[in-house]
């Protein structure tokens, strides 16, 4: 077995073609800055503790999302249910008045907790640290919800839904 040099990079397209093979779950992150309500749809979302409830999300610097979320220092996680792929969608445009065919309440920041949601978490920014054309936003959950419905993945270029449970 080998395992090839260490010192040689990656290269981007074998990178991005290995990411690809990994099902996530499909989520918009909302934030209210000064007024201003703003979504983005985002795969790039982990767990990091249950005690207390923490996470992460990774934003691009050169979204106009960054500077919303980062002002706002508060966000919502709204993973989508199998039936909200047109939010996705929506939110992965560049509508300006993204909220204004989506029905919303706001959590405990005025962030937007997108109704239909399969779950959200409403957080709080607890640090930002960049990383190459990202930043990384460690964030507190002092909210949460979940419903019974099936989540909205994203695999391989696609969208996908659970069709049915594998038996072990």
């Amino acid at each position: 077995m080998t395992n090839g040099n260490p010192k040689i990079p990656v290269d981007r397209d074998t990178f991005c073609q290995a990411l690809r093979t990994v099902a996530s779950s499909v989520a918009v992150i909302t934030t209210c800055h000064e007024g201003h309500l703003h979504g983005m749809t985002a795969t790039a979302f982990s767990s990091v503790s249950a005690d207390p409830p923490t996470i992460l999300i990774v934003v691009n610097r050169s979204t106009r999302s960054y500077p919303l979320i980062s002002g706002s220092r508060a966000f919502v996680v709204n993973f989508l249910s199998q039936e909200q792929r047109h939010v996705s969608d929506l939110f992965a445009g560049k509508a300006t008045n993204q909220f204004a065919s989506v029905a919303y309440t706001t959590g405990r920041n005025d962030a937007p907790i997108i109704d239909g949601a399969a779950a959200h978490l409403d957080c709080e920014t607890l640090s930002e640290t960049a990383c190459e054309t990202h930043t990384v936003f460690l964030a507190r959950v002092v909210a949460a919800s979940a419903r019974q419905s099936a989540p909205l993945l994203y695999h391989n270029g696609n969208y996908r839904r659970i069709d049915h449970e594998v038996q072990l």
